[in-house]
C-alpha cells in the first residue's frame, strides 16, 4: 500500500513538473516577444528619424519573428488547456498568457506600422521639436513594454499597478505631438499626406503603450485575480446570486440607474469611436481647403481638388453606414418572399464593377437552389454586398472569391470565400465590432469604414441567423451568413 502511494506521489510530482515546464516556456516565450517589441520601438524610431528605409523595409519583414513567437504560445496555452491538470492559479496564467499574447502581437504589428509609414514621409522635414517628441514617445513607449514585462517576470503587483502613470505620460506626449503636427501642417511646412502620416504614427505609439498598460492589468490578475472585467462579472453575479429579500421598488430603480449608466458608458464609447473615426478625414479636408486656397499650380490644385474629394467620399461612407445600423437597431425584418438565387446574384453583380476594378475575380457555386424564405430582401442584399465588398477590399489583384450556397436542414448558408490576406485568430472575435479593423492601414488605403461586418451582425440577429468566420493568416477568409427558411414554420411544428 504504501509502495502504491509512493507511485502515486511520484506520477503526480511528474505531471506537476511537466506543468511547471511547460508554463515556463510559455512565459520565456512572453518575455522574449515583448523585449523584441521594445527593442523594434527603438529601431523604427531610429530608422523614422534618420528616413532609413532599409532599415524600416527589414523591420516590417521581421515581424514575422513575434508573430511566430506568438503561434508558439497560443499552442502551448492550448495545450497546456488540453493535456495538463492545471489548478486554478495556473489557470489564471493561462488565460492571462493569452491575453498577453494578443496584446503583444498587435505592438509588433504597430511597430510594422511605423515601419511603413517610413517610405511614404520621404521629403517630410518635420521640426525639431515633432523629432524630440517621436523620440520621447519612443522611449515611453519601450518603458512601459519593459515595465509590464518587468511586472510579469516578478509577480509584482504594485509595479503592474504603476504602469497606469506611465500610459497618462505617453497620452499626453501624444496630445502635444498631435498639436504640433497640425500647427506644421497649417504653417504649410508639411504637406497634407504627410501630415496624416505622422499623426498615424503618434497614434501607433500611443496604441502600443495602451497594450502595456493591458499586459500589467493581465499581470494583477495572475497575481490575485484583480481583473476590471472580473470584478464587474462577480458583482453581476452577487446581485443575481442573493437570496436577501429585496424591495422591488429599490431593486428597479438600482436596476435602472445600472442600466442608465451602462447605456451612457455604450454612448461615450460610440461617440469617442464616431469622433476618432472622423476626426482623420475631417482633419484632412481641413488642411486640404487651406492647400488647395494658396496653391497656385494647376496640376497640384487637381490633385489636391481629387484628395479632398476622397476624404470628403469617405466621411460620407461613415456616416451612411452610421445611418443604417441605426435603422437595423430600431426596424424589424419584413415578410418579403427572397429567393436566395436572385438575392446572390443581386449581390455580386453590384460589386462586379468594384471586384473588376481591383482585379478580383467573384464566381457564384450551387444555384440554382430553389430556396425562399421570408425576409427583407434591402438588409440582405447590403449584408451580402458588405461581405463581398470585404473579400474584394483584402484580396490582391488576380485572386479569386468564391460565393457558395448551402441547404441545411431547416436552414441555407450563403458563404463568401477569399483567397487574401486573411485574419489572425486572435482577431476572429473582434472582427465584428463596429470601428474595429485588423489592418487599419490596409482598411484606410480601400476605405473601409470598419462597420461593414457590424451591419452584416446586425442582419443576421435580425432575421434570427448568425454569421460564422473562419481565417488564417496568408490563406483567406471566409464568411458564412447562416439563416433560418421559416421562422414561423418552425415554431408551428414545435407547437403541433
Amino acid at each position: 500500500m504504501a509502495m502504491g502511494d509512493s507511485v502515486d506521489g511520484g506520477h503526480v510530482n511528474e505531471i506537476r513538473t511537466q506543468l511547471d515546464e511547460r508554463l515556463h516556456l510559455i512565459e520565456d516565450r512572453l518575455l522574449a516577444m515583448a523585449e523584441l517589441v521594445a527593442e523594434r520601438v527603438g529601431e523604427v524610431t531610429s530608422a523614422m528619424l534618420e528616413g532609413d528605409v532599409a532599415t524600416a523595409d527589414a523591420l516590417v519583414a521581421a515581424d514575422d519573428d513575434i508573430d511566430l513567437l506568438s503561434l508558439q504560445v497560443e499552442e502551448g496555452c492550448i495545450d497546456t488547456l488540453v493535456r495538463e491538470q492545471p489548478v486554478a492559479t495556473d489557470l489564471r496564467f493561462v488565460v492571462a498568457a493569452m491575453h498577453m499574447n494578443m496584446d503583444i502581437e498587435r505592438s509588433g504589428d504597430l511597430v510594422s506600422n511605423i515601419a511603413k509609414a517610413i517610405g511614404r514621409l520621404q521629403g517630410a522635414h518635420p521640426d525639431d521639436h515633432v523629432r524630440d517628441l517621436v523620440a520621447r514617445m519612443s522611449a515611453q513607449a519601450q518603458l512601459l513594454v519593459r515595465r509590464a514585462a518587468e511586472a510579469f517576470r516578478t509577480r509584482d503587483s504594485e509595479l503592474a499597478e504603476s504602469i497606469d502613470e506611465l500610459d497618462d505620460v505617453l497620452d499626453d506626449l501624444h496630445y502635444r505631438y498631435i498639436q504640433h503636427v497640425i500647427a506644421d501642417a497649417r504653417r504649410g511646412d508639411l504637406d497634407p499626406q504627410q501630415s496624416l502620416q505622422l499623426a498615424l504614427v503618434g497614434r501607433f505609439y500611443e496604441r502600443i503603450g495602451d497594450h502595456a498598460e493591458n499586459m500589467g492589468e493581465r499581470v494583477r490578475y495572475i497575481i490575485d485575480g484583480w481583473l476590471p472585467e472580473a470584478q464587474a462579472a462577480e458583482r453581476a453575479r452577487a446581485r443575481m446570486d442573493s437570496d436577501e429579500p429585496r424591495p422591488t421598488r429599490g431593486l428597479a430603480v438600482i436596476d435602472s440607474i445600472a442600466e442608465e449608466r451602462r447605456v451612457d458608458a455604450i454612448r461615450r464609447d460610440f461617440v469617442a469611436n464616431v469622433s476618432h473615426e472622423l476626426k482623420t478625414p475631417v482633419g484632412a479636408m481641413s488642411l486640404l481647403a487651406e492647400t488647395l486656397a494658396n496653391e497656385q499650380d494647376s496640376a497640384d490644385r487637381a490633385r489636391l481638388s481629387d484628395m479632398l474629394q476622397k476624404e470628403a467620399k469617405r466621411v460620407e461612407y461613415i456616416i451612411d453606414d452610421l445611418l443604417e445600423l441605426t435603422r437595423l437597431e430600431e426596424t424589424s425584418t419584413g415578410d418579403e418572399e427572397i429567393d436566395v438565387d436572385k438575392l446572390v446574384q443581386g449581390s455580386v453583380d453590384k460589386v462586379r464593377a468594384f471586384a473588376d476594378a481591383h482585379r478580383v475575380e467573384v464566381a457564384v457555386v450551387g444555384l440554382p437552389s430553389g430556396i425562399a424564405f421570408q425576409g427583407e430582401r434591402r438588409q440582405l442584399v447590403r449584408a451580402l454586398t458588405n461581405l463581398l465588398d470585404n473579400g474584394v477590399r483584402y484580396s490582391e489583384p488576380d485572386q479569386r472569391i468564391t460565393v457558395t450556397v448551402e441547404p441545411l436542414e431547416d436552414s441555407v448558408a450563403i458563404t463568401v470565400k477569399d483567397e487574401g490576406v486573411g485574419i489572425p485568430r486572435a482577431e476572429l472575435e473582434r472582427v465584428f465590432e463596429r470601428f474595429y479593423r485588423v489592418d487599419r492601414a490596409r482598411s484606410r488605403e480601400t476605405g473601409g469604414t470598419g462597420l461593414g461586418l457590424a451591419i452584416v451582425r446586425h442582419v443576421a440577429h435580425n432575421h434570427g441567423g448568425r454569421v460564422l468566420v473562419e481565417s488564417k493568416p496568408g490563406e483567406g477568409s471566409s464568411f458564412t451568413l447562416q439563416l433560418p427558411l421559416s421562422a414561423a414554420g418552425e415554431s408551428e411544428s414545435e407547437t403541433s
